[in-house]
């Protein structure tokens, strides 16, 4: 692969992706129990959402060679000959900036359907984007780290999707539960992340949850998670009338069964099991898109597609 492009595949993260898909798929689940779903909003939500989390990462890494962020350089592709790529680092910050001006368009879309509402949430986003991956002291490269994506995948991305799409529904139930259960698979998402970068931020010195706590302190807080999601989807204090209540159950079960299995590994050496971690936990966060996509796909015929919105 051309080493600009590895750099800029590197630092764009498309495997995190994932996570604004699913907090996207979250909201618009709140949103089919809350009457019904528009097309349009829905798919530019979702290419907002794209947008801003790609040119958030590559910013992040452009920042962090350029400035030496949080005094320790991470994340950055192809490290061993940093003296060679400052054309990578200039066409990462080329294309960062290219793909804001995708997520801003995106942006003046949605801006149409909330007004005001949409550019405080906006606001709010790239204001928490800014301590979370840029700054004086990425948030990111903390302790504190899986709170901001929590924070940023749950109540925030959801609770963003389901105004755009009723804007003047007073039902918050179904984005409460949607946002938590995203935020905290979101979170254990990134635990799985820190498992696997843990020899790396080890080196560099950088205090994330994994190196400072370990992993049997770790593990509790990712089995909790998960537990929790399990309990909702078992418990469902808002119905969905689209999909089996047996089919919460045996997705709960899975995230049960599955994270008990990591959690037994997850007190060893992190450089043994980072990979089986993230594997497991993916798969288990893609299971719940799967599902969460199922239901909208399901309540169909409360799709609102107004072709005049695309005039």
């Amino acid at each position: 692969m051309d080493p600009k492009t590895r750099t800029l595949l590197l630092n764009a993260h498309p495997a995190s992706l994932i996570l604004g898909v699913g907090a996207v798929m979250a909201g618009l689940t709140a949103s089919v129990i809350r009457g019904g779903i528009t097309f349009f909003p829905a798919l530019m939500t979702l290419l907002f959402v794209m947008f801003l989390q790609i040119s958030g990462n590559l910013y992040h890494g452009f920042l962090d060679y350029r400035y030496n962020a949080g005094a320790n350089i991470s994340g950055m592709g192809d490290r061993d000959s940093r003296s060679n790529n400052s054309s990578r680092v200039a066409l990462m910050k080329i294309v960062a900036d290219a793909i804001s001006i995708l997520a801003v368009t995106t942006g003046l879309a949605l801006f149409s359907f909330v007004g005001w509402i949409g550019a405080a949430y906006l606001a709010v986003i790239v204001l928490i984007l800014y301590f979370y991956l840029g700054g004086p002291y990425p948030i990111v490269r903390t302790k504190w780290s899986i709170v901001v994506t929590f924070i940023l995948f749950g109540p925030v991305a959801v609770s963003g999707t389901a105004i755009v799409q009723m804007p003047e529904s007073s039902e918050w139930l179904p984005v409460i539960v949607y946002s938590i259960i995203n935020g905290l698979m979101a979170a254990n998402a990134h635990i799985a992340v820190q498992y696997l970068r843990y020899k790396e931020d080890l080196t560099n010195g950088v205090d994330t949850l994994v190196t400072s706590k370990g992993g049997g302190f770790t593990r509790f807080i990712y089995l909790g998670n998960t537990l929790i999601v399990s309990a909702i989807l078992i418990i469902r204090p808002t119905a969905v009338e689209y999909v089996s209540h047996w089919v919460g159950i045996g997705v709960a079960l899975i995230l049960m069964v599955s994270s008990v299995w990591v959690f037994a590994h997850m007190n060893g050496d992190p450089t043994k099991v980072s990979r089986m971690i993230r594997s497991v936990t993916m798969e288990q966060y893609i299971l719940l898109i799967i599902v969460l996509l199922c239901i909208n796909l399901i309540a169909f015929d409360d799709f609102q597609f107004n072709f005049i919105q695309l005039i």
